[in-house]
């Protein structure tokens, strides 16, 4: 009778969950991506694929695809299929200029880059974050069709940034861009 029971509760629990997920649909585009996570780096349960070694606020590489129809969070601007990489680099520089959370920012390289490629662009950026932390961020990005794709290496202080840069490099060099499946 008490399997019976906790068998009950957890369906229960998860219904009421996938419930309240119901208006997050995330449509990322009509591309996908596939990329090899390094050895030591763990998955964080998101919408898109994030990683770290130890700790999301030491270290964490991000890779997202995401439809250029879904506007950014603080900027509100989109993406456009017939964009240049530097009109796109600058939709993402407005983005965290315009983001109250973070503080200092610094735009130290704003250039263009080959992903894997894929004409893109590339920012080195710093910032301190909301609890005073330094920030170093290295962001590529392209547009292919109607999906944006960005890869990024976030660490805390010039240390860690140094410390698992090359290791962001090698995964880059795994990075492929597939058509995703008609869903």
């Amino acid at each position: 009778m008490k399997k019976i029971v906790w068998i009950a509760i957890f369906i229960f629990t998860a219904s009421v969950l996938s419930c309240a997920n119901a208006g997050k649909v995330y449509q990322p585009g009509s591309y996908s991506f596939k990329v090899k996570i390094p050895a030591g780096w763990r998955k964080i349960d998101r919408p898109y694929l994030l990683i770290t070694k130890e700790g999301p606020f030491l270290q964490n590489i991000m890779v997202q695809n995401r439809s250029i129809r879904k506007s950014f969070r603080y900027t509100k601007k989109k993406m456009q299929k017939e964009m240049l990489p530097e009109e796109a680099a600058q939709v993402i520089i407005d983005e965290y200029t315009s983001d109250n959370n973070i503080g200092n920012l610094k735009i130290l390289n704003n250039a263009p880059a080959d992903i894997n490629g894929h004409n893109g662009f590339k920012i080195y950026l710093t910032y301190i974050g909301p609890k005073g932390h330094e920030f170093h961020t290295l962001y590529y990005g392209f547009i292919k069709a109607d999906t944006f794709f960005n890869l990024r290496y976030t660490a805390g202080g010039r240390q860690y940034y140094q410390k698992d840069i090359e290791t962001f490099k090698r995964m880059m060099t795994s990075f492929e861009v597939f058509k995703a499946p008609a869903a």
